[in-house]
């Protein structure tokens, strides 16, 4: 899944007044992230990405991700442990004269098994429970599929 958060940041944000956008997510594994920095901003609009009060991107306290027709984009291992979860984008815009618009793009795996293929260390008794689940289901199918080409061959007078 990949969640997208566009908002446009007014003209004369300050830095210490930056403006707070809520993000709702999943729970899951967080694999990359990518902000989006239109032409004309001019290195003037910043953004920052904190979890519960705490800053997540860019991981230096202090430190704003800012561009001007720039993605900034990287993989990364961030868990979310609850489903619902909301993030915060906080966004400033030093332009006296031009409102800002910005993405956020965030991609995530919720799926445990999708996890596992970025974090193998996870295979625990949960993920060998879901594999297991998987592998039943699929046998199920299987079956009820031969199930049904034996009964048609027998009504067919096939055997």
């Amino acid at each position: 899944m990949v969640y997208t958060l566009t908002r446009i940041v007014p003209a004369n944000t300050p830095v210490d007044g930056a403006v707070q956008y809520h993000f709702p997510v999943t729970g899951g594994l967080v694999y990359k992230v990518e902000t989006y920095f239109p032409p004309g901003s001019s290195g003037l609009l910043g953004v920052i990405i904190c979890d519960g009060g705490f800053q997540v991107w860019p991981t230096e306290r202090g430190e704003w991700f800012f561009g001007d027709n720039t993605v900034v984009s990287f993989e990364d291992l961030y868990y979310i442990n609850s489903p619902n979860r909301v993030l915060d984008v906080f966004a400033y815009n030093l332009d006296d004269t031009f409102d800002h618009r910005f993405q956020v793009r965030v991609g995530m795996a919720s799926d445990p098994v999708a996890i596992a293929s970025y974090l193998p260390s996870t295979v625990n008794a949960d993920l060998a429970q879901s594999l297991a689940d998987i592998i039943a289901s699929q046998d199920q199918s299987y079956e009820a599929q031969r199930a049904r080409a034996v009964q048609a061959a027998e009504e067919s007078g096939e055997t």
